[in-house]
């Protein structure tokens, strides 16, 4: 079942919704740290750039305009300030949280790294599937800027899908779990085909050091290390630097670093290979 989404960019509680929970203005002590330094607008909407192609949405998609009613209606809206871990990976799912302001960031754990697999943007609920598949969560969701949010506990998001949402929501929930398994096979390899799959989903073009930050803040690598990874895609073609900006030229390149990289991938979790 299919229906358009409602875009609702200044999303405010109705009267009497209950808006009276406690505020949290700063993060849990130990959860978000790598988050808490700055990411600037700038910054962050390359970031975005980057791990979602330009005019697609997450295939699961914004709620829909009653589903906003709902979440307006009787959700708790709260503010949170950036660095701060809504979701924890492992863990029961205790609230699903619709973003109104900000951004919230789908972090995987790989050990000593933590690539970020996706973004939740406003009018986009925060990792509500592995709640209705009665699942821990997958991932850790950790606010990137300063946040507002309108949060519903676990029961009554779920009492809502299967009363009222089951064809929509079973439909949508597929799609996004098939979405995010290809988007965790594509980032869980080395550095250079992380980056090239990065790369390909970006056909853009972006200035060249804004380009080594935000793929070094998504895969939480260190930026002297992005930049031999493009130098070398550049001497291989696969990109043009040029001006200060940077431009994929050949997406067939990219697509072969990343389908080697996959094939070996569970056997070089070291450091990356350096590049010559």
């Amino acid at each position: 079942m299919t229906a358009a989404t409602v875009r609702t960019p200044r999303l405010t509680p109705t009267a009497g919704a209950a808006t009276g929970a406690a505020i949290d203005r700063y993060p849990s002590p130990g959860t978000g740290a790598r988050f808490r330094h700055a990411w600037s607008p700038t910054r962050l909407s390359a970031a975005v750039a980057v791990a979602r192609p330009p005019g697609r949405r997450a295939p699961i998609g914004g709620p829909l305009n009653d589903e906003l009613e709902f979440f307006a209606s009787i959700g708790a809206r709260r503010d949170f300030a950036h660095g701060t871990r809504l979701i924890e990976g492992g863990q029961k799912i205790q609230e699903v949280h619709l973003i109104v302001r900000g951004a919230v960031a789908v972090v995987s754990d790989r050990g000593e790294r933590q690539p970020i697999l996706g973004f939740t943007m406003p009018d986009e609920l925060c990792c509500p599937v592995p709640l209705l598949l009665n699942e821990p969560a997958l991932w850790d969701a950790v606010t990137v800027t300063t946040s507002s949010v309108i949060t519903v506990t676990a029961a009554q998001f779920s009492a809502a899908v299967h009363d009222h949402w089951v064809d929509r929501w079973s439909t949508r929930s597929l799609s996004w779990l098939a979405a995010m398994g290809a988007r965790s096979a594509d980032l869980d390899c080395d550095l250079t085909g992380q980056t090239a799959a990065l790369l390909l989903r970006h056909r853009g073009e972006l200035p060249a050091a804004l380009c080594r930050q935000t793929i070094a803040d998504l895969l939480d690598a260190d930026e002297q290390a992005i930049g031999p990874v493009l130098l070398h895609f550049e001497r291989r073609g696969a990109v043009r630097l040029r001006g200060g900006r940077i431009a994929v030229t050949q997406v067939g390149i990219l697509k072969s670093v990343v389908a080697a990289s996959r094939r070996q991938r569970g056997c070089d979790l070291g450091p990356p290979e350096v590049i010559t």
